[in-house]
């Protein structure tokens, strides 16, 4: 085979054939060189073909940004980190200078300058990228309150025990429970203590903006730490273990000091129930939604040791994902920072929710407690 050198986008050939082509985007080179050949008056004439492939070392990485994936290839010796921008703005429309890449690396977020094969992540690899299109930015800027969608409304606040005594739901609850095996145990449950599961997205993070320490809601540290001396902490969301994996490395939740997270859960182990609620003055309108059933992790042949009903608690932004346990759940408003922003607004909802766990966290029975007015009741002391 032809030895051969590059640059840039240019592959040289040592005899001096040169072939232009988009190195990021071809995984094979063709070159032809002179054969001997004898037209009909006898002339002898050099046209040998020879036919040399050279194979070019490309990855693929698999980006999701807004409920979308993309598919970017990439020469892996040459390229940076700058080049996988470049491509993603080409995509996507959002400018480089706005991405924010999650999931290139653990640790430190690598520079523009960083090559792409210093990294040692696969082919396929998958990647989170936040940032927002330059006409969307200048619409938002000008969007009127009206036009603003508020999933608040659509949500379900269950009341009582109804939907988990249907036996539809038992029995996709009991099939859910085989499945409890799949939880991601990090820390072990430290005896003595009760358990608060979060829910991620709105709750304690908003995963849309590009600096991390606005993805957190505010008092976000200081809430686990304090909570952390009565509780174990777990992390319930409503999204695949790769995304919540990349989301708490990014916060540093899964290295902090001052507190640990026992378990992760994700949407694996949710399931869809049927309930009734009021919408537009009509009564028992069907509503299908997903829920977080708590009894996955009471039943679980080890975490079932230590929690039960008595002592856990499930805080959440849709008050919907607590229909099978109504009694164990808090219902926070929801942290999106465009509406913070917008208007001016101080979020001080997790001081409240430490104020408030720390008043209840030596009772003995959660579920015989009435969560729904915690915010009031936070907020008048």
């Amino acid at each position: 085979m032809e030895q051969y050198s590059q640059s840039n986008d240019v592959i040289h050939l040592n005899k001096n054939d040169e072939i232009i082509l988009n190195i990021k985007d071809t995984s094979t080179i063709v070159t032809t060189s002179s054969n001997t050949l004898t037209n009909e008056n006898g002339t002898t004439t050099t046209t040998t073909t020879t036919t040399t492939v050279v194979e070019i070392e490309m990855i693929t990485i698999k980006v999701k940004w807004n409920g979308k994936e993309h598919h970017v290839e990439l020469h892996k010796p040459s390229a940076k980190v700058s080049d996988l921008k470049k491509k993603l703005e080409k995509l996507t429309n959002v400018l480089s200078i706005r991405q924010k890449i999650l999931g290139l690396s653990k640790g430190k977020q690598p520079t523009d300058e960083t090559t792409i094969e210093s990294l040692n992540i696969s082919h396929n690899h998958s990647i989170i990228m936040m940032g927002t299109p330059e006409a969307n930015i200048i619409q938002d800027a000008d969007e009127e309150d009206n036009g603003v969608f508020n999933d608040f409304e659509f949500d379900y606040l269950p009341d009582s025990d109804e939907i988990s005594h249907l036996e539809k739901n038992k029995l996709q609850l009991e099939q859910m429970k085989v499945k409890a095996t799949e939880i991601s145990l990090m820390n072990e449950p430290r005896p003595g203590k009760k358990l608060l599961v979060l829910d991620l997205d709105h709750t304690i993070l908003d995963f849309k903006d590009q600096d991390v320490l606005n993805m957190k809601r505010p008092y976000l540290d200081d809430f686990l730490t304090t909570i952390y001396e009565h509780f174990d902490i777990a992390i319930w969301s409503q999204t695949s273990w790769k995304w919540i994996d990349i989301k708490l490395s990014e916060m540093g939740m899964l290295t902090n000091p001052k507190y640990k997270i026992s378990f992760v859960m994700d949407q694996t182990l949710m399931f869809s129930v049927t309930t009734y609620r009021n919408v537009n003055g009509k009564d028992r309108t069907k509503f299908k939604h997903q829920v977080k059933a708590l009894d996955i992790i009471w039943s679980h042949k080890h975490l079932g040791k230590y929690y039960t009903p008595k002592n856990t608690l499930h805080v959440d932004d849709l008050s919907r994902n607590f229909a099978m346990n109504p009694k164990n759940g808090v219902h926070i408003p929801p942290f999106k920072l465009k509406d913070v922003k917008k208007h001016l607004l101080q979020d001080s909802v997790l001081l409240y929710l430490t104020k408030y766990l720390k008043s209840i966290s030596s009772e003995e029975d959660f579920s015989k407690i009435n969560h729904s007015t915690w915010l009031q009741k936070s907020t008048m002391n």
